[in-house]
């Protein structure tokens, strides 16, 4: 009893932290969460797993199938054929097997085809996964970023309670002395509610990002995990044609444009191949008996081969087998001039895909450019409402301001913080999306 008791003792003071499960994660730790658990790219891992097999499949039907066949037949004499033989029950049930061996000579390129399409298809899915995690590693850190923003809001907004608070109380007492009349204790009332309900808009906001980042990491939604790390802006500077370059090597995108294109060549090779013979090697077996198992009928056979509706009792063949299509109404046809059709639809997919991907590029870069400019300006609009602040608190204390300005002065402060926070998540969203654009994944941003 007590070594179960110990044993309890034990598990409750390690297995709990064995079993539990992590809290609290950077931006690089959800990033790599995510590639590992969200449900859209474990989705991705299985259609690639699947094209695998189907090219396994493809490879497999360049070699021989065997068939095996077995057959029961009952076929009872007719009443004249007893009579001939003294009214003796000789109703016949005979027993066959059979087994054919084909091996694949020559179908018209089709099986070269069809096995080089399944291997395009596979390498399409593996850039399929690939765009999955690009796409999933970008909303992580969007919604990672987000939450930070929002978080470092409810901060902010705290903040902007506590100065309205501190103005209510200055004027509360400054009325209560006389020296300040009720429409600035009023005021002052009306900026405190609004500035609690900013607060709670923005404590309503953490939370929900915090649950839309947890079904992009495949955790409970209402799990409340802790997500840390800090806004630092991170200088990246890139050319626009070293980026393009990088776009076109790497972007997902353009490969899997360029694969459908020579899938759909493949289709057309596919069509061709009816025109084609087809030429097989075949060896067929056959063994036929009275008994189950087909053997030991042979000396029976040679004393009396009436029994029997198939002669010879064994027998192996050997042959080469071509069949061709000659007519079947135009459908090949029809069929080549659809996969030709195909194939120039996807080449000028292919030039679109190439034309989007700079595109996004070049629309990345400048929204990155921005947001570094509106870092660098919040910065300073921040510096400025904190000096504003400051001087109309201090002339109001001194009672050279008025109530205006103080309440102007506060909230302008409220809204520069609120602006800078705005402003360096945006710039890191910016990044995020741009090495997106260029097909990489950098999970943790490079923040320090």
């Amino acid at each position: 009893m007590k070594k179960l008791s110990l044993f309890a003792l034990c598990f409750a003071l390690f297995g709990t932290q064995a079993f539990a499960s992590q809290s609290t994660y950077t931006m690089e730790e959800a990033v790599n969460k995510a590639l590992k658990d969200n449900r859209s790219i474990i989705s991705a891992q299985k259609t690639r797993e699947a094209s695998q097999s189907a090219l396994y499949a493809a490879r497999g039907a360049f070699g021989p199938s065997v068939n095996v066949s077995y057959a029961l037949t009952h076929d009872p004499l007719s009443d004249f054929q007893k009579t001939l033989i003294n009214n003796a029950d000789t109703d016949e049930t005979t027993y066959t097997l059979g087994v054919e061996v084909r091996q694949p000579l020559f179908q018209g390129f089709q099986l070269l085809n069809s096995a080089q399409k399944a291997k395009l298809q596979s390498q399409y899915d593996e850039l399929q996964l690939r765009k999955t995690n690009i796409f999933i590693a970008n909303q992580v850190q969007t919604a990672f970023l987000q939450y930070l923003m929002a978080e470092e809001s409810v901060q902010s907004a705290k903040k902007a309670v506590e100065r309205a608070q501190e103005q209510l109380d200055t004027a509360t007492n400054g009325y209560e002395i006389g020296t300040r009349p009720k429409i600035d204790v009023l005021q002052a009332r009306y900026e405190l509610s609004s500035s609690e309900a900013t607060l709670i808009e923005n404590e309503n906001n953490l939370n929900s990002v915090r649950a839309n980042l947890n079904a992009l990491l495949n955790i409970p939604v209402e799990t409340d995990t802790d997500y840390i790390g800090k806004l630092d802006s991170v200088p990246y500077k890139i050319a626009f044609e070293e980026a393009v370059k990088k776009a076109f090597a790497q972007l997902p995108d353009i490969q899997m444009a360029e694969k459908s294109m020579n899938m759909a060549e493949k289709d057309m090779g596919i069509a061709l191949g009816s025109f084609l013979p087809k030429i097989d090697a075949v060896i067929q077996y056959a063994s036929t008996g009275a008994e189950w198992d087909t053997s030991g009928e042979l000396a029976t056979y040679k004393n009396n081969p009436s029994l029997y509706t198939q002669q010879p009792l064994e027998n192996t063949t050997y042959g080469i087998q071509a069949t061709m299509n000659v007519f079947n109404s135009g459908q090949d046809f029809f069929k080549v001039r659809q996969a030709k059709h195909s194939v120039d639809a996807l080449k000028a997919q292919v030039e679109l895909a190439y034309n989007t991907a700079a595109l996004n590029v070049k629309v990345c870069l400048l929204i990155l450019q921005d947001a570094a400019r509106t870092v660098e300006v919040s910065t300073r609009a921040l510096d400025s409402a904190r000096q504003s602040y400051d001087d109309a608190k201090t002339r109001y204390e001194y009672q050279i301001g008025t109530n205006l300005e103080m309440l102007t002065a506060q909230s302008d402060l409220a809204d520069a913080e609120l602006a800078y926070i705005s402003s360096k998540a945006n710039y890191l969203i910016a990044l995020s999306n741009t090495y997106a654009a260029l097909g990489e994944i950098n999970p943790d941003l490079n923040t320090k």
